[in-house]
C-alpha cells in the first residue's frame, strides 16, 4: 500500500512538471511573438498616403539636380516666348498663331511654380508643428507662406492686380488707361505685403543658408521687377523690356521655389526645431540709439514713481465726514537759525 501510494504521488509529481514546462514555453513563445509584432510594428512606416524621407531626397545635390530641371524648363519657355514674339512683330503667321500659346505656357508654369512652394510650404508646416520646442507656434507662418503662395498663383494666371487697379482708378478718377499712378495702385501694396513676407520668412530661413541667399535673390530679383514695371509704363512697353519683366519674374519663382524645397528638405532630414532669433542690426542701432535714451528716461520716470509711493501718507477726515489721503513732506532745510522762542525754550 504504501509502495503503491508513492507511485502515485511520483505520477503526479511527473504530471504537474510537464504542464508547468509546457505552460513556461508557451509563454515565452506568446512574449516572442509579442516582441516581434511590436518591431514590425516599429519598422512599418506610418499609416499615411505621402511618406516625407521617400519623397524628399536626403542629399542636396538631388535637391539641386531637380531645381536645375526646373530652371532649364523656365528658360526654355522664356526663350521660346521671345522668339514667338520677335516673329509675331515681323509680321509672320506661325508667329503670331505661337506667341498667344508660350504666353499662356510662360504663365501656366510660373502658377505651377508658385502652387508648388504653396504645397511645399503646407508640408513644412505640418514637419514643423510636430517640433517638441516651438513653445511661440512659429510653425503658423508656414500656413500663411502657403496661403500666400497660392494668391499669387491666382494672381499670375488672371492679372486680377491689374484688374483691380483699373477698377479702382476708374470709380475715383474716371481713367482707365496705363499710367505710373495706375501702376503703383498696385505695385505699392504688393510691395508692402512682399516686404513683410520676405522678412517674415527670413527669419524662418536662419539655419538653412542655402535658403536664406536663394530668399535674398528673390528679394534682389522683386525689386528688378517693379523697376522694369515702373520703366516699361514710363518708356513704353516694348518686347526688350517685356522679356526683362519676364525674367525677372521667372527667376523670382524660381528663387522662391528653390528656397523652400531646400528648406523642406532640411526640416525633414536635419531639424524640424525653429532657428533661434538673434539681435539684428536695425534692433541693435536701435538698442544703442534712441533705444538707450528711451530706457534712461523710463527708468528715470519708474524711480521717480518708486520714491513717490515710498514717502510716507496720513488719511485726514474732513468736517463733512469726508476723508482724504495726505501725503506727509521731509522737512526741507532752511538757511535761518532758531527762532527767539526756541532759544528760550533752551535756556530754560
Amino acid at each position: 500500500m504504501g509502495l503503491g501510494g508513492s507511485k502515485m504521488l511520483d505520477d503526479r509529481r511527473r504530471r504537474r512538471l510537464v504542464l508547468e514546462s509546457e505552460l513556461e514555453s508557451s509563454v515565452a513563445a506568446s512574449s516572442r511573438v509579442e516582441l516581434s509584432d511590436s518591431a514590425n510594428q516599429e519598422a512599418v512606416p506610418p499609416d499615411l498616403w505621402l511618406f516625407l524621407p521617400q519623397v524628399v531626397p536626403q542629399k542636396a545635390w538631388k535637391c539641386w539636380a531637380a531645381g536645375a530641371v526646373a530652371a532649364v524648363g523656365f528658360l526654355g519657355t522664356l526663350i521660346a516666348w521671345l522668339f514667338a514674339e520677335d516673329a509675331s512683330t515681323s509680321g509672320s503667321v506661325l508667329g503670331d498663331m505661337i506667341a498667344p500659346f508660350a504666353d499662356r505656357l510662360l504663365r501656366g508654369s510660373g502658377a505651377v511654380a508658385w502652387w508648388l512652394a504653396a504645397q511645399m510650404s503646407c508640408v513644412v508646416w505640418w514637419v514643423r508643428s510636430r517640433s517638441r520646442v516651438d513653445y511661440g507656434g512659429r510653425f503658423h507662418v508656414w500656413g500663411w507662406s502657403a496661403a500666400g503662395f497660392f494668391v499669387v498663383a491666382a494672381l499670375s494666371l488672371t492679372d486680377a492686380h491689374r484688374s483691380i487697379a483699373q477698377i479702382v482708378a476708374w470709380t475715383f478718377t474716371g481713367v482707365t488707361s496705363n499710367s505710373m499712378g495706375m501702376t503703383a495702385l498696385w505695385l505699392l501694396p504688393l510691395l508692402v505685403a512682399g516686404m513683410t513676407w520676405w522678412a517674415t520668412l527670413g527669419a524662418e530661413f536662419r539655419n538653412d543658408l542655402a535658403s536664406r541667399v536663394l530668399h535674398s535673390f528673390s528679394a534682389i530679383a522683386a525689386l528688378t521687377l517693379m523697376v522694369v514695371e515702373l520703366w516699361a509704363v514710363r518708356m513704353g512697353d516694348t518686347t526688350s523690356t517685356d522679356f526683362l519683366s519676364r525674367l525677372a519674374l521667372t527667376t523670382l519663382q524660381w528663387t522662391n521655389l528653390m528656397s523652400v524645397w531646400l528648406h523642406l528638405r532640411h526640416v525633414v532630414h536635419v531639424s524640424a526645431d525653429p532657428p533661434s532669433l538673434s539681435a539684428s542690426g536695425w534692433l541693435a542701432a536701435w538698442r544703442y540709439g534712441p533705444g538707450r535714451m528711451v530706457a534712461a528716461m523710463s527708468q528715470r520716470t519708474s524711480e521717480a514713481s518708486e520714491n513717490e509711493d515710498a514717502q510716507p501718507r496720513m488719511r485726514v477726515e474732513a468736517a463733512d465726514g469726508t476723508s482724504q489721503e495726505v501725503r506727509i513732506d521731509e522737512p526741507e532745510a532752511t538757511p535761518k537759525g532758531p527762532t527767539k522762542r526756541a532759544r528760550q525754550a533752551v535756556q530754560r
